[in-house]
Parts: C-alpha cells; sequence; structure tokens
C-alpha cells in the first residue's frame, strides 16, 4: 500500500505529465512532429520549484555540462544542446543548502518522453551537544592584566580568603568585561554565600559571552529554584538537556524544580534519568536514590520507594532520614520487621530529630499488639515533637492503650 505521501506524489507526477506535455505525450523520443523529452523537477514535499534548478549532466562517455530548468522546474532534453538518444545520463543536482539535498538521477534518453525528478529533503545537521568545553579557550581573548588579576585573584579563593578574591574578580572585569571565567567564578562565589541577585547578573553575562556552555545555565536555573520560580528553572533546563541530556545535575535540578511544581511523573523520569549518567560518587549516588525513594512514597509506590531508599542506605548508611523514609514505606507494606529495624535506626542516629520515627514505631507496635512498647513510643513521639499537629489524636490512642492495661 502506497504512503500518503507517495500518493500525492505519483498524482502530481500525472498532473504535471498531462498540463505539461499536452495531447503529444504519446509519442517518443522527440521525433518529427513531436515534443522533445523533458525532465521535471519536484521539491521534497512534491510541490513545483518557486525558482530554477541548477543541474549537471553527465553521458556515459565522460562529458559534463550545466544546464538551468525553467522557473517552475521543467527541462527540455533537445536536440540542439547535443543530446544523444541512444546515451545514459547521470543527472545531479546540488543541494541549496536551504531546501533541498543533493540528489542524483540516471536515465536513458532513447524511449524516454518523461523523467520526474524528486529532490531529496535537506538533512540538516543536529544541534551541537553542550559539551563540556575547556573554558581555558576563553582565556587567550582577555587581556593579559586581565589573566593576572583573575589568577591573583584564584589564588586567594583557593586560600579561603573570599572577599580578596571577590575584590580581584571584580577588578578582573573591570579591565575586561566579558571575561567568561571570572564572570562564572564570581557568580558561584555570590551564589554560596546566598547573594542570589548579584549571583543571577554574573551568570546571565557568562551566558550571553559563552551561551553554549551549560555551567552558568545550570546555575541560573539552580538560583531560579532558590528563589522559589521553578518554571523559570524549568524554562532554563528544557532547553539544556535538549542539547545535552547526559548531564546528571541537570536532571536533578531539572526534576528537583518538578517535585515542587507537583509534577511527580516527570520528575520521577528525571531522577531516573540522573542515575543513569550520572558518574559522581557513593554520596552523591545515595542521595539520588533517597530523593526518588522520597518522590515514590508520595506517590504510594511503597514498594518501588523501599527499592531506592535501601540503595540509598547502603550507599549512605549514618544518613537518618533514609532510614525513617525506609521504615515508613516498610510500614505501609506492613512489613513490620523490617519497619521496626529502619525505624530504631532512624531514631539512633537522628534521636529528637527524628521524632516520627518514634510515631510510626507505635503504629509498628500497636498492629502487633505490642501494647506497652506502642504506649512508650507514642509517649516518646509527643515529647520530642511538642507541637505535634496531630497531638491531641495521638494522646487518645494512649488513653485507649492506659484502659485497655488498666494502668497509667
Amino acid at each position: 500500500m502506497l504512503s500518503k505521501s507517495q500518493a500525492r506524489r505519483m498524482l502530481l507526477a500525472a498532473l504535471c505529465l498531462l498540463l505539461l506535455a499536452g495531447p503529444a505525450w504519446a509519442q517518443r523520443g522527440g521525433g518529427a512532429g513531436g515534443a522533445p523529452p523533458s525532465i521535471q523537477f519536484f521539491m521534497p514535499d512534491g510541490s513545483l520549484p518557486a525558482h530554477e534548478i541548477r543541474f549537471t549532466l553527465e553521458s556515459d562517455a565522460g562529458r559534463v555540462e550545466t544546464f538551468f530548468s525553467d522557473s517552475k522546474g521543467k527541462f527540455l532534453l533537445s536536440r540542439v544542446l547535443g543530446m544523444k538518444s541512444d546515451a545514459g545520463y547521470l543527472l545531479t543536482v546540488t543541494s541549496d543548502g536551504t531546501s533541498y539535498a543533493t540528489t542524483t538521477a540516471r536515465f536513458k534518453e532513447y524511449g524516454v518522453y518523461y523523467i520526474s525528478v524528486f529532490l531529496l529533503p535537506l538533512r540538516r545537521p543536529a544541534p551541537k551537544p553542550a559539551a563540556v568545553i575547556d573554558l581555558a579557550e576563553f582565556d587567550v581573548l582577555a587581556p593579559d592584566n586581565a589573566r593576572e588579576v583573575y589568577q591573583a585573584a584564584w589564588r586567594a579563593y583557593q586560600n579561603g580568603q573570599l572577599d580578596e578574591a571577590v575584590r580581584g574578580l571584580e577588578r578582573a572585569l573591570k579591565i575586561y568585561p566579558n571575561y567568561f571565567r571570572a564572570l562564572n567564578d564570581l557568580g558561584v562565589i555570590y551564589m554560596r554565600a546566598g547573594r542570589l541577585e548579584p549571583a543571577a547578573q554574573m551568570f546571565e553575562r557568562a551566558m550571553k559571552v559563552a551561551p553554549r556552555v551549560y555551567h552558568p545555565r545550570l546555575n541560573l536555573a539552580l538560583i531560579q529554584a532558590r528563589r522559589g520560580k521553578n518554571r523559570e528553572a524549568v524554562s532554563l533546563l528544557e532547553p539544556l538537556l535538549k542539547e545535552n541530556p547526559t548531564i546528571g545535575d541537570a536532571h536533578i535540578a531539572m526534576a528537583d524544580a518538578l517535585v515542587a511544581l507537583h509534577q511527580a511523573d516527570e520528575a520521577e523520569a528525571h531522577y531516573r534519568a540522573a542515575l543513569g549518567v550520572n558518574k559522581a560518587g557513593q554520596e552523591a549516588a545515595g542521595d539520588l536514590h533517597y530523593k526518588l525513594g522520597l518522590l515514590l512514597n508520595q506517590k504510594q509506590d511503597y514498594k518501588a520507594a523501599a527499592a531506592e531508599l535501601r540503595l540509598a542506605a547502603e550507599a549512605l548508611p549514618d544518613s537518618p532520614k533514609i532510614h525513617l523514609q525506609l521504615g515508613g514505606a516498610l510500614l505501609q507494606m506492613n512489613e513490620l520487621d523490617g519497619a521496626e529495624r529502619a525505624l530504631l535506626a532512624a531514631y539512633r542516629l537522628g534521636g529528637a530529630q527524628m521524632g516520627g520515627a518514634q510515631l510510626m514505631l507505635g503504629q509498628v507496635y500497636f498492629a502487633e499488639k505490642k501494647y506497652p512498647a506502642a504506649r512508650q513510643a507514642f509517649r516518646q513521639y509527643l515529647i520530642d515533637v511538642p507541637q505535634a499537629p496531630n497531638r491531641a489524636e495521638v494522646e487518645g490512642v494512649i488513653e485507649k492503650i492506659n484502659a485497655a492495661l488498666g494502668s497509667n
């Protein structure tokens, strides 16, 4: 079965054959009294050209000549041009660089009346990825005195002299305002100091100097997220990830912003993408598994959450928040023994800051009918979290346990 595009091409070719050839279409070879053979060019979408088409014809004997069609893409194979009725030809149309690609066709003139040549679609190169660029490339553009000031500022930064480093970078930018390294590094220092507005200004300037370097774009997105402008962060990260989908930190930043926007499914996809490309160390991988597990808990996909949180706990065994979330997932799955172990680990590592672990331990013990242990856990929860929003409910459960046990 023909596709729609193939059918359209055949129809257009047939129509042009009737319109252009006239009643003599059945006469062969351009003999006496008949119209000469013709070539008809078609654009990649099947339409007629809006201008002349330049092409070459190379005969079997190796002779190459250049011709032009008329403004509608038609060319008559006239004997006046030296065309031989028994010769084979290679037709070549060189790409115009904007609407069609280089196209070739072979034909033998003998017996040919009408030749349809469909120009190939132009294959546009994919955008170059935002590859890791050696920032030293930008140094050669800066004057010598600006580079000297920058290097002194960088040494001050490495020695922990942040104020001196900032003053040096600012001096370097006064000498050479488009100094990419100084712009980006000053933005990073401002960002780490919590000075988000001047940091954003530095990154915006750096992006204008080197729009394909991803560092300032990613940092600006992180700033927007810290400001609570998560939609702006997403709009910065989307094109960056289209250019280079292997930047793990960009996937993480995108996922974090999407979580804040309550787009859980999209966020999960980016966390998983980050896990697939992130080559960071054990600690970073553990934190990423934790974020994904936390999100899956919120989505109530507890089995998947527990799997991620176990990986997180293996990477970061001393993190109380990971054990807390793992215990919560296992509790929801009614895996009470595993939940108890995780929650006890969370409280041992985090103390009163993990007061929620005692609340869930109370639930574990209550489900196991270990009522004294449940009562003790609930009481400890209220001590650790004196402003608990569910205080009245927990106190009510404690009173019921007291009544059942016949004690205070």
